[in-house]
């Protein structure tokens, strides 16, 4: 590594102390020299010396302590000012098509304590690597600026244009003071490529043995920065082109690449054979990479299916719920939608498998009060190493039950377990937390008071707890009833079929009409077994 000269002069001075006989020789002396600020560390317990001298040539470096009686300088070579601190967190973010923001402190022209600003930075950048050393980071590109580094310890922000969201920048900084001394490196930073989100609008249509898929192209990155046009992305950088894939289920299977489109070619026709049938998606290609699959569908039509990244976990939403998903206009802001992450952190002990279903609009906006419109199909696939289910190490499938986090707690939501298949299903509206957890369940119809997710109702229209919701386990599929009534026995309303199949709610109404505040009963009724509990309702 190449060391600046003031660092030299540093590490030099360094060496010299910690020498047995001290520092002698020709070149300077000063009746007396003080270190004020402990940057040479050389002298006695106060650190000053009566006679300093100094038999070495130090080229183009010497020493000035800033209070001297008196100062000979007799090589002509030298003077030596302690250099800048350096930057050590300097974090660079994309934030646009093209621009990055570096956000660092700014550091203090003197390393040894809090002094003036620096004077200036040089900023460096390169697409090959880290900048590591100071060869490096000479031979990476400069970028032209004029900034004024503010006070030692505030925080810096600037914008820097003119780069590529499709490649990885490698950035380095360093401080230079009044005395035009440069500082070390700072830590390397990096920008890294974006790649896009995924195609919007995704449609079918079939006519005899011909398959054709329409799209339109995404509105931004999946870092949820947008284009600069998303109605014409940018080549290659925004959209290179289109890839196009099949596979003969819509998880849990290998999705075969049919070909890819250019990037203003927005469909593609595939011919099935005879009897043939398969699900199809599409992904959009940047300089930077791939990005995740469009939703599925299928040759046949009907509904559309969320994939989650493990390729094991899937919403599917049928046929007449699809419609927040279409849109007959071209902006892909005009539409919503899913996005599945997978959280493998949570998986230890009971935990089997942990998702998050998140909505957005145009792929872009996070929409937090986005609503299925109908009951989707949650599928969630589990592992099993010979005959036990993966981490937990349980044998018999029939604990696996599906747990949901309302915002304050996680609620038992059971599921459909298929052995066969490694799979539980859920038929639900609710986006948001799940978790496959090992757990008791009974072979039967259940109903417990941790099935209730408020006892209080506050239907103030803010969507918290506006309604109470009951949940049950009904592996049977029984028949399943529940009926409100106030503290004298009377029926006030029935319950209706709530957001997970096996629901029901009440919207602390009667015949349509708001109920008064107070304490009502609610009672469970699945073909001869009846579960009563009561709630309130505040106004």
């Amino acid at each position: 590594m190449t060391v600046k000269p003031a660092a030299r002069a540093f590490l030099f001075l360094a060496a010299l102390c910690r020498a047995a006989d001290g520092l002698y020789a020709a070149h300077m002396a000063s009746a007396s020299f003080l270190d004020v600020n402990g940057v040479y560390g050389y002298g006695s317990a106060s650190m000053v010396s009566p006679n300093y001298e100094q038999n070495a040539s130090l080229q183009e470096v010497a020493v000035s302590t800033q209070e001297a009686g008196t100062w000979s300088h007799r090589s002509g070579k030298l003077s030596f000012w302690p250099f800048p601190a350096s930057v050590h967190d300097l974090t660079p973010v994309t934030v646009s098509s093209t621009g990055i923001r570096l956000t660092w402190t700014a550091p203090s022209a003197d390393i040894s304590r809090q002094a003036e600003p620096a004077d200036t930075y040089t900023l460096r950048y390169t697409d090959s690597g880290f900048i590591d050393t100071d060869e490096e980071f000479e031979s990476a590109a400069a970028y032209a600026q004029t900034w004024t580094p503010l006070a030692a310890g505030a925080a810096e922000s600037r914008i820097i244009e003119g780069f590529n969201p499709g490649s990885t920048y490698y950035f380095s900084l360093e401080t230079i003071n009044s005395h035009g001394l440069r500082s070390e490196l700072s830590n390397p930073a990096a920008a890294f490529a974006l790649v896009p989100l995924a195609p919007m609008n995704f449609q079918i249509a079939r006519a005899g043995n011909s398959v054709t898929m329409t799209w339109v192209s995404p509105a931004g990155y999946q870092s949820r920065i947008p284009f600069g046009d998303r109605f014409s992305p940018s080549y290659p950088y925004e959209i290179k082109k289109y890839e196009v894939y099949r596979a003969t289920a819509p998880a849990d299977a290998e999705w075969a690449y049919l070909g890819a489109t250019s990037s203003g070619t927005l469909s593609w026709t595939d011919i099935l054979g005879e009897g043939e049938s398969f699900y199809y998606h599409a992904r959009a290609v940047n300089e930077a990479g791939i990005s995740i699959p469009s939703y599925a569908r299928a040759s046949e039509g009907g509904g559309l299916f969320f994939l989650a990244p493990d390729n094991k976990s899937i919403l599917q939403i049928p046929e007449d719920g699809t419609g927040d998903f279409f849109s007959a206009s071209a902006d892909p802001m005009d539409s919503y939608s899913i996005e599945i992450s997978t959280h493998p952190e949570d998986l230890a002990g009971r935990v089997v498998k942990s998702v998050e279903f998140s909505a957005y609009r145009g792929g872009l906006e996070p929409a937090s009060d986005f609503k299925l419109s109908r009951n989707g199909a949650l599928k969630l696939y589990y592992a099993k190493s010979g005959e036990t289910i993966t981490p937990s190490a349980v044998i018999d499938e029939k604990t696996l039950s599906v747990y949901f986090h309302n915002g304050a707690r996680w609620m038992q939501l059971y599921g459909d377990v298929d052995a066969a298949e490694h799979s539980v299903t859920l038929d639900t509206r609710l986006l948001g937390r799940y978790q496959l957890r090992t757990t008791e369940r009974g072979g039967s119809f259940s109903a417990d008071k941790a099935g209730l997710t408020n006892r209080l109702i506050t239907p103030n229209g803010d969507n918290k707890n506006d309604t109470m919701v009951f949940v049950f386990d009904n592996p049977q599929d029984r028949n399943v009833k529940g009926r409100i009534y106030d503290l004298r026995g009377a029926l006030v309303g029935s319950m209706k079929t709530g957001p997970v199949g096996n629901s029901l709610i009440w919207d602390a109404k009667s015949g349509g009409q708001p109920v008064p505040g107070g304490v009502y009963i609610y009672q469970i009724e699945a073909e001869g077994t009846v579960y009563n509990g009561t709630v309130a309702v505040i106004r």
